[in-house]
């Protein structure tokens, strides 16, 4: 019996040493699976107006806009600076005072600003694009005429 007990204690010690184990790698800190493509590095808009952003309580705003075919935004101005990037279609966007520039999806640009402008679909397919504005608390994204 003395023999059972010492087995059945020395189990008991056994289970609780702890049993050392291979070090497992660290995860990765870096990126994995992951995939960087420019769109866009520029310090002027469409019309080449230098971007200046708002000082003040600043604010970011995203829109995915679309545009049925023969549709258009119409002209407005956008008194803060903004990014586009066609996701789908052909975007025509007619500047007042400037030339007409045309931009196809996976072209981003930087829209002008404070001046008369109107985004149109020249084309047979819906266009959508995405419109990030940095803009400024209270400030609206595009006025009308």
């Amino acid at each position: 019996m003395k023999v059972a007990s010492f087995i059945s204690a020395s189990a008991v010690v056994f289970l609780h040493v702890p049993v050392a184990r291979a070090a497992e790698p660290a995860p990765p800190t870096g990126p994995v699976g992951f995939k960087i493509t420019e769109i866009l590095e520029t310090t002027t808009t469409a019309a080449g107006q230098a971007i200046r952003f708002p000082q003040g309580d600043n604010q970011m705003t995203g829109f995915i806009i679309e545009l049925a075919p023969g549709g258009q935004v119409g002209r407005h101005v956008h008194p803060v600076p903004l990014f586009s990037y066609v996701l789908e279609g052909t975007l025509t966007v007619e500047i007042e005072g400037h030339a007409t520039r045309t931009f196809s999806a996976g072209q981003g640009f930087v829209d002008v600003v404070n001046l008369w402008h109107n985004g149109r679909n020249l084309g047979d397919r819906p266009v959508r694009f995405l419109v990030v504005f940095a803009g400024q608390k209270g400030t609206p994204t595009a006025i009308r005429p």
